[in-house]
């Protein structure tokens, strides 16, 4: 029994000590490449270039629209991110002294974007997506450092994580990072500092790294890593349907590259308005940036797309289901039109409309029940407020006008259960 209890005993020894083997070697920071250029000795007029430059590639990062506090204060942090096992608020990110960044070098940076490691050792928690920015150019990481180190310090308090266990255990993150997190590309990114590159690969860049679309728009697995084989092909996240971004399902939508290009750069395009967390990706990040970039990225969503082929309107609907037909006559027609035309600067249309599309119909009942708010575009664009209907219609009446809106402009022949739709809505 004895030797029994040392053998497993010293079995136990040798597990812990190949552990700490792991953590330390194995999942901590790479090789740092050298800065782009010397940080330390720039002129009154490279500074300000480099925090222009560095403000550009915040607005492509989508840095705000995670980094906010709930008050409006761009990067003193707060937002919350709801997850599957409980809540991440993002952190100050401001050079605060106390609460900030202000201690942070490019080299820190660096590790915090690449690695997911903060400069006292933490692993951070993937909401912060390292997984996509692990491929950020040198160039592109060190403009940023400049133009946040150039931002007001906000002396606020970050709020911790509320997760449940085992995952509120950061160290345990060591050993996700060695399964999931990528590895930098051997080739390094030329950046947004390429300003001739070809069009295509900063599109790629824009997309898969900067702009991390994939961390919303790929499905996940239990681990909470991103599914390589479903790239782009969609995911529920935080109760919203992130939906599937490919060339082929774009183009089955009814999506071109110039509808797209309007989409990022207007927040509105004949196939809808901005909702749920796009919207503040415009607010924040695509409404900033150039033509070209967004004609770049539009370009590399669709690439090797199929035409357009959005589904045909059903006027069987109007027959098939009276119900939802004459819910709609009386409580969308009058904004949507009765063949769907929508309103300029009102209302969008609904016989070109996606959230009809989608198979998983989250999105259309969350509208329905939820409305819109007032959407004050780019321009003068302008979408009036979608009421909620959620006090207004009953369950079966909310799957009747669901059913109809797919039926009728959706492509969709199949028709929803109450259950279904009000499992949705649990």
């Amino acid at each position: 029994m004895r030797r029994a209890l040392v053998i497993l005993a010293a079995t136990l020894a040798s597990l812990a000590v190949v552990a700490l083997v792991v953590y330390l070697v194995f999942t901590g920071p790479g090789d740092i490449p050298a800065p782009s250029r010397d940080l330390a000795t720039l002129t009154p007029e490279a500074h300000a270039e480099l925090v222009q430059a560095g403000e550009y590639v915040a607005r492509a990062g989508d840095c705000v629209a995670c980094h906010k506090s709930p008050d409006g204060l761009s990067l003193a942090g707060g937002t919350p991110m709801e997850t599957p096992f409980g809540t991440i608020y993002g952190s100050n990110i401001t050079p605060s002294p106390s609460h900030g960044i202000a201690g942070y070098s490019a080299d820190d940076l660096y590790r915090v974007m690449v690695y997911g490691i903060a400069p006292d050792g933490r692993r951070l928690y993937p909401a912060m997506p390292y997984t996509s920015y692990h491929a950020i150019s040198r160039a592109d990481n060190d403009a940023l450092w400049v133009w946040l180190m150039a931002q007001e310090p906000v002396a606020r308090a970050n709020r911790p994580a509320e997760l449940i266990f085992p995952f509120n255990l950061r160290p345990l993150l060591a050993f996700w990072n060695l399964i999931y997190r990528p590895a930098p590309p051997d080739q390094p990114n030329s950046g947004l500092t390429a300003a001739d590159e070809d069009p295509l690969e900063r599109g790629r860049y824009l997309v898969e790294v900067l702009g991390h679309c994939s961390e919303c728009h790929t499905p996940r697995n239990l681990a909470y890593a991103r599914q390589s084989d479903a790239h782009l092909q969609g995911y529920v996240i935080e109760d919203a349907l992130a939906p599937d971004i490919t060339p082929a399902a774009l183009a089955r939508r009814g999506w071109t590259a110039g509808d797209l290009a309007r989409f990022l750069s207007e927040g509105l395009a004949p196939q809808g308005v901005m909702t749920f967390r796009m919207f503040p990706v415009l607010s924040h990040s695509t409404k900033y940036m150039t033509p070209e970039d967004i004609t770049a990225v539009a370009a590399y969503l669709m690439q090797n797309a199929p035409a357009a082929s959005p589904p045909l309107p059903r006027l069987e609907a109007i027959t098939e289901n009276p119900e939802g037909h004459q819910l709609y006559l009386g409580l969308c027609a009058g904004c949507h039109g009765a063949e769907g035309e929508g309103q300029p600067f009102g209302s969008v249309p609904l016989r070109s409309n996606t959230s009809a599309m989608f198979d998983n119909p989250l999105n259309l009942v969350r509208i329905i029940r939820e409305g819109i708010p007032a959407r004050h575009l780019t321009g003068f664009q302008r979408m009036q407020e979608m009421p909620a209907f959620d006090d207004r219609l009953e369950d079966a009446e909310l799957t009747a006008l669901v059913n109809y809106l797919r039926q009728r402009w959706g492509g969709h022949a199949d028709e929803l259960s109450l259950e279904a739709v009000r499992d949705i809505q649990e």
